[in-house]
């Protein structure tokens, strides 16, 4: 079976590694012209799930177990119990703010993808994608605080 994916858009940033992993930067998602029409009416939203390709991530992984977050002392898991980037489909997503709307330009803030990153899709977000106290691993909980 194979897959055709194209992307809608492509990302453009001046942010660092650390601000794109902080959540802190700022970047534009630039639509191709094609997809332009489909805009409509994304101001009224004021967050989007972003999905993007991770095209500077190396050819699909094979490791099915990963060390969250690169730690080594902590216990590897099964990549899909992560977020780790190596993945056999490097498929991003992230929760952005849509500051501002410029014809086909989303300017928006926390998108951890760099300069020219190819986006795939982009979902409104709304109550029902909130989970009221989600579960996750004693790891997690830590990596959090530290």
């Amino acid at each position: 079976m194979g897959l055709r994916i194209r992307p809608i858009g492509y990302v453009t940033t001046d942010a660092s590694h650390e601000e794109l992993r902080r959540g802190e930067a700022v970047s534009k998602i630039v639509i191709a012209p094609r997809f332009s029409r489909g805009l409509q009416g994304v101001e009224d939203f004021s967050h989007f799930y972003v999905l993007f390709w991770l095209h500077q991530m190396p050819e699909k992984s094979q490791a099915m177990k990963v060390h969250p977050r690169g730690r080594q002392d902590v216990k590897k898991v099964g990549v899909f119990a992560t977020r780790s980037p190596h993945r056999p489909n490097p498929i991003g997503l992230t929760l952005v703010k849509l500051l501002r709307k410029r014809g086909r330009v989303l300017t928006v803030k926390g998108l951890d993808a760099y300069d020219g990153t190819p986006v795939l899709d982009l979902k409104p977000h709304d109550k029902r994608d909130s989970a009221p106290r989600p579960r996750v691993p004693a790891w997690w909980k830590k990596l959090e605080r530290e």
